[in-house]
């Protein structure tokens, strides 16, 4: 049957307007980021929050030595952490912004026997207490006593161990060497190549940013996806169970509707995902570009491309689960496993970003249901490389793989679209994506 593109586009148009007009879609378009950046923002601040208490707790630590390796130790810890506060620019064009520090002190007592030292402790004399055996030099043990323990901290056990590096050779060396033994990396400064070829400087915000750029991608592809193949199952369960559809095919092909659900929807999802990125480089952007971290023009045409791939393989099945099904019900138990293939990436995150070549991280960005998030995941990585031919793989996988789930839920679309009742099992509707 010919395809009446006026007759798709008002469907497209009507299905366009009715999600955008829809509160819950005002509410998510910035509701959603802006309960991300909140979320987001509060579990980095009490990240560094709870290692500033654990290491402002750490005020005394009481140390029983039965090893007679730490006489000369030093009788206090200092110890010098980064915080997340943005810094203005330094001097020079794109100069990086000063990391701000905050000391923290803990003074170091001596006890005679463990005894003394847990008395010390129970009466909150001392933070802590450091058991330090005789053999500790052939056997390298130590015991640690506390009164409590972070689970998401170890600030203090490392504050711990820097102290222990250094006394171990106070007074065998220069006071300045003992120093520098017990924080022998203080001040390092660590160069990474870029996708240029050239060597540039990473401090704790820039590789902040390496994580969250190709994590906020996906994330954002992956939402946009699952967000339009929702509507477009919502809508069909809807109509399909309000009857509303039967209406519908008065006036136009089951193709039809089929096509303008696609055009509009999509271009939904596709609106959304603009947004975002707009208002995320506009909020950002001068970040980003002190960080030289701006995403670039090919890796967003890219993200386009890809959405409409997936969009078009993702829209095809809940097409084709809309029509099959009788209630909103029904349709959301089947679609959940296909939305989940869109965050399999995520779960795999340190995994793609750590080895962007591995074979798990090439295997996923070939696979059509995860080619999408994956291979941006692996574009925006830091200082990875993708080839060229992996990606036009990629592409023409997915492509295919959509053209392939568009005929085939065009098919069971057609069949099932004005069926009540039973839903149809797995054979039936196999047979229906064949013949048609």
């Amino acid at each position: 049957m010919t395809l009446s593109f006026p007759r798709v586009l008002t469907v497209a148009r009507r299905e366009f307007l009715t999600a955008i007009r829809r509160k819950a879609f005002f509410l998510m378009l910035v509701g959603l980021p802006a309960y991300i950046v909140v979320v987001t923002t509060i579990a980095g601040r009490a990240e560094e929050k709870e290692r500033a208490q654990v290491l402002k707790e750490l005020s005394t630590l009481g140390v029983v030595d039965s090893s007679g390796l730490f006489a000369g130790a030093p009788r206090e810890i200092q110890t010098d952490v980064s915080t997340t506060d943005m810094a203005a620019p330094g001097p020079g064009r794109g100069a990086m912004p000063a990391i701000p520090m905050r000391s923290f002190t803990t003074k170091v007592l001596f006890y005679p026997d463990q005894r003394a030292a847990e008395a010390a402790l129970r009466a909150k004399d001392v933070s802590q207490v450091l058991v330090v055996p005789a053999d500790y030099l052939q056997q390298g043990r130590v015991r640690r006593y506390a009164r409590g323990s972070s689970l998401f901290s170890s600030a203090d056990r490392r504050a711990i161990a820097a102290w222990l590096a250094g006394g171990l050779v106070q007074g065998h060396v220069a006071p300045e060497v003992a120093a520098r033994v017990a924080k022998p990396a203080q001040h390092e400064a660590l160069y990474t190549m870029n996708r240029r070829g050239e060597f540039e400087l990473k401090d704790d915000r820039r590789e902040l940013v390496d994580f969250m750029l190709p994590f906020m991608f996906t994330f954002l592809l992956g939402m946009c996806i699952v967000l339009s193949g929702q509507y477009l199952l919502q809508g069909l369960a809807e109509e399909k169970e309000n009857r509303i559809l039967e209406s519908l095919m008065c006036m136009v092909s089951a193709e039809e509707l089929m096509t303008g659900k696609l055009l509009g929807l999509g271009a939904v999802g596709l609106f959304v995902m603009l947004v975002w990125v707009g208002g995320g480089l506009a909020i950002m952007g001068p970040t980003l570009a002190i960080l030289q971290a701006v995403p670039p023009p090919s890796l967003i045409v890219l993200a386009l491309v890809y959405f409409v791939f997936a969009y078009l393989f993702f829209g095809s099945i809940m097409t084709g689960i809309g029509a099959v099904t009788n209630n909103m019900r029904e349709a959301q138990q089947f679609s959940v496993m296909f939305s989940f293939a869109n965050f399999i990436p995520i779960l795999l995150l340190s995994i793609i970003l750590a080895r962007p070549s591995s074979p798990i991280a090439v295997g996923l960005s070939l696979f059509p249901p995860t080619a999408a998030p994956t291979m941006l995941m692996r574009m925006s990585a830091a200082g990875a490389v993708v080839p060229p031919w992996q990606i036009a793989l990629s592409l023409a996988l997915l492509a295919g793989t959509a053209t392939l789930t568009l005929f085939a839920g065009a098919r069971v679309f057609r069949v099932a679209l004005l069926m009540y009742g039973k839903t149809p099992n797995l054979p039936e509707i196999l047979r229906w994506a064949r013949q048609g």
